[in-house]
């Protein structure tokens, strides 16, 4: 019988605070090549980020078309606790992103929030457009 993801995610955010991450990351691996189930990987990671998340871990992901500084990393954390009221832990995952002129874009979860200026351009060129400027 099939394992269920949801029971192996759980598994893993457990783990993933007692065992070094290149070790669990192999064990992973290694379980979901054996039971034939290596295209779970990414579904598999969602899951274990919502059951962190309901532990109070909230992983969020920030792209940046340039470095973050301690005040912005503050500012954004907040933003993070506002989307997320229970999360006692953030971690920020900050990333790069040469195709950002400016602002930045933020993932927590199943939310998305776009602060970029491209997305600002693009929000004012629909309003130009309906006339709503």
């Amino acid at each position: 019988m099939k394992t269920p993801r949801s029971d192996i995610a759980r598994v893993i955010a457990d783990r993933l605070s007692k065992e070094s991450p290149k070790k669990l990351a192999r064990q992973i691996a290694a379980y979901l090549i054996v039971e034939h189930r290596s295209l779970e990987i990414d579904s598999l990671m969602r899951d274990v980020i919502k059951v962190r998340a309901r532990q109070g871990l909230v992983e969020a992901e920030v792209s940046s078309a340039h470095l973050l500084n301690e005040r912005l990393e503050r500012q954004i954390t907040k933003v993070v606790k506002d989307l997320r009221p229970n999360a006692k832990k953030v971690i920020l995952d900050t990333q790069l992103d040469q195709s950002l002129i400016g602002g930045l874009r933020l993932n927590v979860i199943n939310q998305r929030l776009d602060l970029s200026l491209r997305a600002k351009l693009n929000r004012f060129k629909q309003l130009t457009i309906q006339g709503r400027t």
